[in-house]
This record gives structure tokens, sequence and C-alpha cells, in this order.
């Protein structure tokens, strides 16, 4: 049995590209493309409400389907193993009988949801991202850059 598992989790874009991301720390939900997400420019990706830097911006969304297919693999791999523990025991003094495999849980599909955020650029590094309208506004933080942007208008 191989001691490791992997798998990927592909998060939809809307149709302008963005993904949504959520701030840990205040809630806040913001979406951003993943070509600026993920570009050797940026170092660390800023919450646009709080302005506070997390390691991760994952939806709750994100985290019950990793927890869903993490569950549903462990539980794949376990009887596997049951089943060749059973094969081995098979006419032995001892047996072992693995039972049924259990039913995987099902998995969520992700939806690039919250449409009603407006794209605001960033007038320090020139680059979108899609905050909640009062934001877009008033004043928000680039979650790319970390520059306070306030409205003018």
């Amino acid at each position: 049995m191989s001691d490791d598992l992997s798998f990927a989790i592909e998060i939809p874009c809307d149709e302008d590209g963005f993904v949504l991301l959520q701030c840990p720390q205040c809630g806040e939900f913001f979406k951003l493309k993943p070509s600026d997400y993920e570009s050797d420019d940026v170092l660390e990706v800023y919450c646009p409400a709080c302005g506070i830097v997390s390691d991760n911006y994952l939806t709750q969304d994100v985290i019950d389907l990793a927890m869903a297919i993490c569950k549903n693999q462990a539980f794949d791999a376990i009887h596997k193993e049951m089943k060749k523990l059973e094969r081995r025991t098979k006419g032995k003094a001892v047996s072992f009988k693995a039972g049924k495999q259990p039913k995987p849980d099902d998995e969520p599909v992700l939806q690039p949801s919250i449409d009603t955020l407006a794209i605001a650029t960033c007038k320090h590094c020139g680059k979108q991202s899609k905050v909640s309208r009062l934001l877009s506004m008033s004043m928000y933080v680039c979650p790319l850059c970390g520059v306070s942007n306030f409205n003018d208008r």
C-alpha cells in the first residue's frame, strides 16, 4: 500500500475568470484571477476588507469537498488492505472477513457563486479583483499589493 494519497481540486472560475476566496479572519468574500494569485510577483494576498494576510483563503465549500474526497480515498485504501488480509487468512486457523465496502460520501459540486461582487482595479498595481460593492464604493485593500484604494467618485 502506498503511504501517500494525493488528489487535486479544480476550483471553478466565474464568467470573468475570477475564483472565489474567503478571508479566514473576517469572513469577507472576494475574487481573484488565478494567474494573478499564483504569480511570482505576488508575495502575499491581503483581505480587501480587513487587510490581514493569511496562508489560505479557501472557502468552506472547497474545504468540505477536500474532506469528502479524503474520507472516500481513505476508506477505499483501508478496505483494499482489509481485502488483502482476508485473502491471506482464508483457510487458516484464524480467518478474517473484510465485509462490504463502505458507501462513499457525496462530493459536493463547487460553484463560482456570489455574483454580487464588483470588479475593482487597483490604482497602485493596476490589477483587478472582485470585492463587495460596498468596499468598491468606499475603501478596500488591494488583495495583490496591499495598498488601500479610496473611491474618489
